[in-house]
């Protein structure tokens, strides 16, 4: 199943059902990489790589990475190697009096990315929040070293 060939245009629903197809696929096989080891970068909480695929390739990745104020979370959905869908977070401790509460995260930023053409970097963003502490624009180069590093994690 795909749809995403070179220069067809696709839209929000045909993204959206092959998003569904994808979380509701239980023949994909998922594995779990310690993200430090993958990196060789050490953050204060750590990180996980999750990639689910099919025996062909891969059709999800989720990048969490612990912080010392939170977590960021990469969220990709891919279709036929392309990606299609990208969701990022970044959650913030809540606050106590005497510091950070480690007990609750506050969701402070998030972006839905839509993909309609990734090779020409066309999509349709939907931002929320601002971010207190991580960078990065949301364009569609900044998430290609996740998809490098789950492709080589699997290749493994």
């Amino acid at each position: 199943i795909g749809f995403a060939t070179f220069g067809q245009e696709i839209n929000l629903e045909q993204i959206e059902n092959e998003v569904d197809l994808i979380e509701f696929d239980s023949t994909l096989t998922e594995t779990e990489f310690d993200w430090v080891e993958l990196t060789g970068i050490v953050t204060d909480g750590g990180g996980i790589l999750k990639v689910w695929r099919n025996k062909k390739q891969i059709c999800k990745i989720v990048q969490e990475i612990g912080l010392s104020y939170g977590r960021t979370v990469t969220t990709i959905y891919l279709s036929n190697n392309v990606p299609i869908k990208i969701i990022e977070t970044e959650e913030n401790f809540g606050h106590k009096d005497d510091g950070l509460d480690y007990g609750k995260l506050n969701e402070v930023f998030k972006a839905i990315i839509h993909v309609y053409d990734w090779e020409n970097d066309d999509g349709k963003i939907e931002r929320s929040g601002k971010r207190v502490m991580s960078e990065g624009s949301c364009a569609f180069f900044d998430y290609e070293p996740i998809i490098a590093r789950a492709e080589k994690a699997t290749s493994e």
